[in-house]
């Protein structure tokens, strides 16, 4: 954007300077002053034209021209750095879920937009999952229940079709009777004019957001485009950062999480003692017997819960099953208190109970399902 501008300064000075003239001066691209200069050299022209009553005119019509460009220029330069700091006060939201429900009304703060609403495409459909309207928090909440209720499907010809896949900020207008506009969402909205623009991180379509002035009445223009624009890339920009940190998170948890269950099996094979058992009359029983889960039952519990539980946090759930508290199943199999524990620990999580009876219980449960299951020899 940068360079384009300077480009074109540089070409409508050397065509000032051709029309008065004057040398043409390469410094036009990269000095204000000397455009300012061309500026005035023309102003002064045209006031010192022979026409007396054309001249002024002209002059006139060139300063109005001039002041509605610099007005454009600084309301962009604000909107501009409105959106930025928007996005800076999102920036410091650390979860992903509440950067999206916070974000329309970030944008509607930071700009002269209304009403915002920022959706997730899911499965093909456009969910609506935040939603912002000034001065009508209950508007906002029923219509977002409303849009909810009745997603629209990425499918041609609908326009958020083709502002996903060109990725870029659309301003729609006579959305009532507008073909490509989901009808639906069009009446839950009220819209007759409003922008919308896709949300992309790292390369994929996560969202969109559409945003309209209805509360104002104003009607929306090209920066009002930009303006969505640049906020929808930066809401990307955060999302992304606030996912990854939170995968981050989510794997130190779970390094930290090895780190205690080795050392604390570091601890037990370093603490266990050796012992010689006596000889005994009867023979050992065969490796890889299973105690019987109950009186006729052949289920081999390890198929039950194979790929859930470890064969230690099995050998402990038995022993649990058959009532021994955590100081006996230490004493059974040789290890520490504090390692049944842990092993207690993972059980209860991995079968989503929350104490040792619903544990049994969910092991009785799976057990006898798999048994009834099983087809008779």
């Amino acid at each position: 954007m940068t360079s384009e501008l300077a480009r074109r300064i540089s070409r409508a000075g050397a065509e000032v300077s051709q029309a008065l003239d004057l040398e043409a001066d390469v410094s036009i691209a990269s000095s204000a002053d000397a455009l300012a200069g061309l500026i005035a050299s023309v102003e002064a022209r045209l006031a010192t034209q022979e026409d007396d009553a054309e001249g002024p005119r002209a002059a006139a019509t060139h300063a109005a021209q001039l002041k509605r460009l610099t007005q454009r220029y600084e309301a962009r330069f604000t909107a501009m750095a409105a959106v930025r700091e928007a996005v800076a006060a999102l920036r410091g939201i650390t979860s992903p879920g509440t950067i999206l429900s916070r974000a329309p009304e970030e944008l509607c703060r930071c700009s002269q937009l209304d009403r915002a609403v920022v959706s997730l495409v899911r499965d093909g459909y456009v969910v609506a999952e935040a939603a912002w309207f000034r001065d009508d928090a209950v508007g906002a909440v029923k219509a977002l229940e409303a849009l909810g209720a009745g997603p629209p499907r990425l499918e041609h010809p609908l326009i958020e079709t083709d502002v996903l896949r060109r990725r870029r900020a659309t301003l729609v207008t006579g959305a009532q009777v507008h073909p490509r506009v989901h009808r639906p969402t069009a009446r839950t909205m009220g819209w007759h004019t409003y922008v919308a623009a896709p949300v992309v991180v790292r390369g994929e379509v996560i969202g969109v957001i559409h945003a309209d002035a209805a509360t104002s009445g104003r009607a929306l223009d090209v920066l009002d485009g930009d303006v969505l624009w640049t906020f929808a890339k930066g809401l990307a920009e955060v999302y992304e950062t606030a996912s990854l940190r939170r995968s981050l998170r989510r794997q130190s948890s779970e390094m930290r999480r090895f780190v205690e269950w080795f050392g604390a099996r570091s601890s037990e094979l370093s603490d266990a003692s050796l012992e010689l058992a006596p000889e005994q009359g009867e023979p050992p029983k065969p490796p890889g017997k299973l105690d019987a889960v109950a009186a006729g039952s052949h289920v081999d519990d390890r198929v039950v819960f194979e790929g859930l539980l470890t064969r230690r946090e099995l050998d402990v759930l038995r022993l649990v099953v058959r009532g021994l508290t955590n100081s006996a199943v230490a004493a059974e199999l040789v290890v520490s208190r504090a390692t049944v524990k842990f092993h207690v620990t993972n059980i209860l999580r991995k079968l989503h109970v929350r104490n040792r009876a619903e544990a049994v219980s969910r092991y009785h449960r799976l057990v006898r399902g798999s048994a009834a299951g099983r087809t008779p020899p």
